[in-house]
Parts: C-alpha cells; structure tokens; sequence
C-alpha cells in the first residue's frame, strides 16, 4: 500500500499513523481501517483520506500496537524506517508533530539484514560493536581531544544502543 507509513503519536489505548502524501487513496486507507476494525482488541477506526491520518482506538495491553502493524505490514504497508527518515523531519511545525521511531526502524532493518544473511549478521550487535570501535579508534588517533568527538561518548553510545536495542520492551523477536 504505502511506504513510509509512520506512528505520528501513541499513548495506551490510541495510536495515530500517518499515510504519506503519494500514497493516500480512499481503497487502500479503507481496506486498512475495514482490517483493523476485525482486529481483535480494536474499539474503533477513523481515517481522513486528505491528511492520511488512521486514529486506532485499542486496548491498553503492551503487545496490542505490535498486533495491529502486523496486520498492517499483512496488508502491505511499509513503515518508516531509516532510510526514509529525512520525510520524517517535521519543517515548520506543521498540522501535527510527527516522530520516527528508531528501535522499530531498527528491528525492521535488522530483519530485512537477518534475512538477507540467513541470520548473520544482527544489527543489535552490530551497530554499538561500531560505536565501540569507533571510540577506540577516536582515542587511539586523536587521545583526549575534545574538539572532535571525545571517544568516552562513543562508548557511552555505545553502550546505550546495545541495552535499548536488546532489553527495552520493542526488541526485535529472534
């Protein structure tokens, strides 16, 4: 259906998507809203075709969110991920604030890799295992400067993208 679909706001029991401009039409948001509307635990769906706004009313329950994009991602939409994160980038405060979710984008990225690799290479690994060596690399070449990145925030980094990205609530299922 759409690429770049995106979790505008989400508190419990209320969750908005945002449809991109080139992708809003009636068929497709309907068949989106008629599906979740069967979805078990969904109270109710609105949807406004011209600001590509889907407002889910749902249960409080942590995994219900996860439920309803699964049957979202089953109908073809794509969510935003990192590399459409400059559409995400909210310029002069528009209609709304608008947000991107990175351990999400993360998760779906690392999918798709995992799948590409036959499960190789795992992204939550990966990447603070790249923060880490770029901070060694930052205090072995340019020791305690601090014009440039000090290498202790890398490592702070470092750390802090491996704990969100393997024991916060949305990491990725193996």
């Amino acid at each position: 259906m759409s690429k770049h679909t995106q979790i505008v706001s989400s508190i419990p029991g209320r969750t908005r998507f945002r449809v991109p401009m080139n992708h809003r039409n009636e068929h497709d948001i309907n068949r989106v809203a008629s599906s979740l509307q069967k979805s078990a635990g969904v109270h109710n769906v609105e949807y406004n075709v011209k600001t590509g706004s889907i407002l889910v009313n749902h249960e409080h329950h942590a995994h219900q969110l996860e439920d309803i994009k699964d049957v979202m991602r089953d109908l073809g939409v794509v969510f935003a991920d990192v590399t459409g994160a400059n559409e995400l980038i909210s310029i002069g405060g528009g209609e709304s604030e608008k947000s991107l979710d990175l351990p999400d984008a993360v998760a779906d990225l690392n999918l798709r890799l995992r799948e590409a690799t036959n499960g190789i290479i795992d992204l939550r690994f990966v990447l603070p295992l790249a923060l880490a060596w770029l901070g060694v690399f930052q205090y072995m070449t340019y020791g305690l400067q601090f014009e440039l990145i000090p290498w202790y925030v890398l490592f702070y980094f470092a750390i802090d993208t491996f704990i969100r990205l393997n024991f916060s609530q949305q990491a990725p299922a193996n």
